[in-house]
């Protein structure tokens, strides 16, 4: 009978440049060559110090394993940090997403393998710049040990990982989610995965064509700037389907029987995975408010939901959006500044506004009959697909 070896539980980081490919395009390969460089080197620093050992960096991706898991949240932060002070150099800002996952793995020569290793690497494509994602494991093992907040992101189902996922985002003791600086252009803040299911509910897709959606839609308004990245039309984030019952999920533990009942409300291609939101993670103020955050591939990353409990509340909400942004009348098609109305006949009706801000395209637009302000995000200058992301998207209101 063959012994086992004896095995340790450690920390695996895995760590990457976030919309870096973007930045080659617009900048150019000599500037990406020169953030790379900076990169690297703040990272190598850093792990340096807190005795982690660099397996694997590939383009702007870094794969390192810790002794524990709390080295790997110490390490994380401490990238996270580096990453914020050197904005004040001048130079191109360091937007960087992490994830850890700690378990049991077996070491061959060229590494470690095993799920532990999978499961941080699909968590880290869910950080979104200057934030650090951990799983429930992770917070398990720190939480009484280490300083810092964990605050949860929702229970995440990952590519090739058969269990859904509770995922927390790691903070600073004293912070207040959305507020700090990332120097990225990002904010310590609560967030959720970027999940997207593109799925039918009945109404004809020919609706979309033949409908006439007219105006603008913007994402900031009245509830100030909102947090980049990453990241949410607003969505729960979803429990796995019940036994015997495929297409059904369990009620999300962390949202309010008011909550539920807005997120089944959402069309299904941003209802799969969201969490509620407060002021400080970007609510609109409205009396119930989701946050939800869609996969890479989609043109939207992430939306934010809100229901007004009057008429007035909802319009005084947009028209403020709407005065902030100096945005004029006209159609979001024509101009990435704009405002108006849309509609789709006998079904929707509402107000639109689009813009862009801190390199980042938005859309705002509301339900007036429901009275429910939708905000969505998605990262660079590319409001076009945004739009058109839009009026896929906006009819399947339930």
């Amino acid at each position: 009978m063959s012994q086992q070896r004896a095995s340790q539980t450690r920390g695996f980081l895995f760590a990457d440049l976030r919309d870096y490919t973007r930045f080659v395009e617009s900048r150019g390969d000599q500037a990406a060559a020169t953030l790379l460089g900076r990169y690297r080197l703040l990272v190598r620093e850093v792990i340096a110090g807190f005795d982690g050992a660099e397996i694997k960096t590939e383009g702007d991706s870094f794969y390192v394993v810790f002794a524990s898991a709390s080295a790997a949240v110490n390490g994380g932060m401490a990238i996270l940090e580096a990453a914020a002070a050197s904005r004040e150099t001048g130079d191109d800002p360091i937007r960087v997403g992490i994830g850890v996952h700690a378990g049991e793995t077996a070491e061959l020569p060229e590494g470690y393998v095993g799920s532990a290793v999978n499961l941080a690497a699909r968590i880290c494509a869910l950080a979104g710049p200057g934030e650090l994602l951990v799983s429930d494991t992770v917070r398990g093992l720190t939480r009484t040990f280490l300083a810092f907040r964990f605050e949860p992101r929702g229970r995440r189902r990952l590519k090739g990982i058969t269990e859904p996922v509770l995922v927390y985002q790691v903070l600073p003791p004293a912070a207040t989610a959305g507020t700090v600086d990332s120097g990225i252009g990002a904010r310590w803040r609560p967030r959720v995965s970027r999940l997207l299911v593109a799925a039918a509910i009945g109404v004809p897709i020919a609706l979309l064509t033949a409908a006439a959606l007219v105006g603008g839609l913007t994402g900031a308004g009245p509830f100030g700037r909102l947090p980049t990245s990453p990241p949410d039309a607003s969505l729960s984030v979803s429990s796995a389907p019940s036994p015997g019952d495929p297409g059904s999920a369990d009620p999300d533990p962390l949202l309010t029987a008011t909550e539920e009942r807005l997120l089944a409300r959402l069309p299904a291609a941003i209802s799969e995975d969201c969490t509620s939101a407060s002021a400080a993670d970007g609510s609109a103020g409205g009396s119930v408010s989701l946050r939800c955050q869609l996969e890479l591939s989609d043109a939207a990353e992430e939306v934010w939901v809100d229901e007004f409990p009057t008429s007035e509340a909802l319009s005084g909400a947009l028209s403020e959006a709407v005065a902030r942004t100096r945005a004029s009348p006209g159609e979001c098609e024509a101009k990435p500044l704009a405002h108006g109305s849309w509609e789709v006949p006998n079904i929707h009706a509402g107000r639109l506004l689009c813009y862009q801000e801190e390199g980042s395209a938005w859309l705002v637009w509301t339900y007036d009959a429901e009275r429910i302000l939708f905000r969505a995000r998605r990262g660079g200058d590319d409001w076009e697909a945004l739009y058109a992301w839009w009026r896929q998207t906006a009819i399947f209101l339930r």
